[in-house]
């Protein structure tokens, strides 16, 4: 089952980076000199390595730069899918590069369990994954999130998982389970740090949730108006 991912995204930062020019981004990129760019690494989270992120940028150049032009990367991006030079899922690689660059933290965790930290927070119940990457699902859950307060929203993740096994007939006894203990582990894990996203939403107006899912094309990531597809489209949101 793929991970559904979640980038806590600076967007002044990013929108700094997709405004530079190529050539500005590949000498700094080359040159490691564009790294105290990337925001500070929330402690609560991960995040994609630097130097990683680096040399996906500058392989995507390596293949693609020819056809790209010297204005802002945004624009070049837009133009060379206007006159199909780019298909639209690498024309949009760097934009989710960018992203990543400028997250200062991710999330991932199974969509099945992802079912369980966030359908709580909702009205309904979710017919399917898929309706886990619709924008209102992650407006709402990350909303009523943040407005509790941590333990109590780790205490009701696992209270839930528990009611769901025994109404499954599955047992608590972990001398019949041994992965009970680590399973439990792993949700109070998950649930907190999509708490802290929740929390670092509500404080800071300038981060976002830019939510995917493992090996997505990067045109598809994002919701509404952040979808990376639509930005490249449309042109940067007004926020």
């Amino acid at each position: 089952m793929p991970d559904l991912q979640i980038r806590l995204v600076d967007v002044d930062m990013w929108h700094k980076l997709v405004t530079m020019t190529f050539s500005e981004m590949t000498d700094r990129m080359e040159n490691q000199n564009l790294r105290d760019t990337r925001p500070m690494l929330n402690p609560h989270l991960e995040r994609s390595f630097t130097a990683d992120l680096e040399g996906d940028f500058l392989q995507w150049t390596d293949k693609w730069g020819k056809e790209v032009g010297s204005g802002m990367i945004i624009e070049e991006l837009k133009i060379a899918v206007d006159r199909k030079m780019l298909a639209i899922e690498d024309a949009c690689e760097p934009l989710s590069i960018l992203s990543q660059w400028c997250s200062i933290g991710e999330w991932a965790a199974w969509e099945a369990r992802v079912l369980l930290y966030v359908e709580p927070q909702l009205d309904a119940e979710l017919s399917d994954a898929e309706e886990l990457y619709r924008e209102h699902v992650w407006k709402i859950a990350l909303e009523k999130i943040g407005l509790t307060d941590k333990a109590s929203y780790v205490e009701s993740v696992i209270l839930d998982w528990m009611t769901r096994r025994e109404a499954l007939g599955e047992t608590m006894d972990e001398t019949k389970d041994p992965l009970i203990i680590s399973t439990m582990q792993a949700h109070e894990r998950a649930s907190k740090e999509l708490h802290e996203i929740a929390y670092q939403l509500r404080k800071y107006q300038h981060l976002i949730a830019l939510v995917g899912r493992e090996w997505l094309e990067p045109q598809r990531w994002g919701q509404g108006q952040w979808n990376l597809g639509r930005i490249l489209y449309d042109g940067w949101p007004e926020v």
